[in-house]
This record gives structure tokens, sequence and C-alpha cells, in this order.
């Protein structure tokens, strides 16, 4: 069953041409391909769970605003245990107090294509989706964020796997992303490796 979902799902991917690979780097980790990203922006973080990539955001990128998009119903990753499902909007609450009483977190609760859409045009430098990720829900948060990212800002899609071998699990995102970038005329700017290969792309608009 599995060989044959692989075999169907590659015959009907679409294989992104050379020139939304042209510029792509290779980086050790997502930490280093992000820290090449401007700094002092409007970032959108689309699935947050603990906030631990939100709290790197704000100690390395500074960005004028994050804005922290989830439904907020999710446990902890195993092992770590600091909230359970309806523990979670509060976690998030407690832990970014100070940046949410300064305004520089804002905390967004919905399904994240449709607190996207609330947002005006071109507004965010970068947005970094980690949310649903069947093809569907990806392709929907990918079409919202190229209407609200700014024409020079980037997306950053984190598990650009087609299978998780952890949770036994199929993936959409590199169905999603190839066809985004084709679409649109996006590339990739860095392929950033995982240990488990649950790698991040860096995509941005190709430049005329």
């Amino acid at each position: 069953m599995l060989i044959q979902y692989f075999s169907n799902f590659i015959h009907s991917m679409q294989i992104l041409p050379s020139k939304h690979l042209v510029n792509c780097q290779f980086s050790v980790d997502r930490y280093h391909a992000l820290k090449q990203l401007p700094k002092n922006g409007k970032i959108a973080e689309v699935g947050v769970l603990g906030g631990d990539l939100s709290n790197w955001f704000l100690k390395n990128l500074e960005p004028q605003e994050l804005h922290l998009i989830d439904l907020y119903n999710c446990a902890d990753f195993p092992g770590k245990g600091r909230f359970n499902k309806k523990q979670h909007e509060n976690f998030i609450h407690k832990r970014f107090d100070e940046e949410i009483k300064a305004k520089q977190v804002i905390v967004m609760k919905g399904y994240s294509w449709n607190v996207l859409g609330s947002y005006q045009a071109n507004y965010f430098d970068l947005i970094y989706i980690d949310a649903a990720h069947d093809y569907n829900s990806v392709k929907k948060d990918l079409e919202m964020s190229g209407q609200k990212i700014k024409k020079d800002g980037y997306i950053v899609m984190n598990d650009y796997i087609m299978y998780d071998h952890l949770a036994m699990s199929k993936y959409g995102v590199v169905e999603a992303t190839n066809e985004f970038c084709i679409k649109n005329n996006w590339e990739f700017l860095y392929y950033a490796f995982h240990p488990n290969l649950f790698c991040d792309v860096v995509l941005r608009k190709i430049q005329s």
C-alpha cells in the first residue's frame, strides 16, 4: 500500500524546473538558514506549539512584530509535558507575557489560512509555515501567504518531506510547495537539513 502511494505520488507531483533551484544553497539546519534573513521585520509563525521557535525569532531576528498563529489545541512534545491541550493557549500567553504587553508579540487563534486572510496584502516580511501537513491545508496556507507577504519577503516551509516516518503519516508539503513555486514563480533560496530529514526550505519570489 505504501509503495503504491509513493509510486502514484511521484508520478503526479510537479518537479521543479531548474530556474526555481538555481540560487538554492544547502544549510546545515534551519537556524543557519533563518539567520541569513533580514532582521526587524514583521513575522508570522503559522503553527506555534510551545513557542520554542517563536523565542528564537525574538532573540535572533528581533522582529518589529511576531504574529503567533495557531488553533492552540495541542499537547506539548512527548517528554516535555509543559502543557496539555487545554493549557496550550494559556502557556503561550504566559511565556510571552512581556512581549505581548509591549505589542511585539500578537497571539492569533484560528485556522491559519483564515487568520492570514485577515491581514492586509503585502504585510509580512517573513511567514514560517508549520501547521497542518496535509496537502489541502498546506496549499491554502501557501496561497494565502503569497497574498500577504511583501514582494521581497520570504516564506519558509517546515517539514519538506513526503512522509513522516516517525508518526507513519503522509505529508503534502512537498507537493503543495512545488506547485506553489511553479504557479507563482517562486524559488528555493535555502534547503536546510534536519537530522531526521524533516527539512526546511526558504522560498522567495523570483526577482526579475
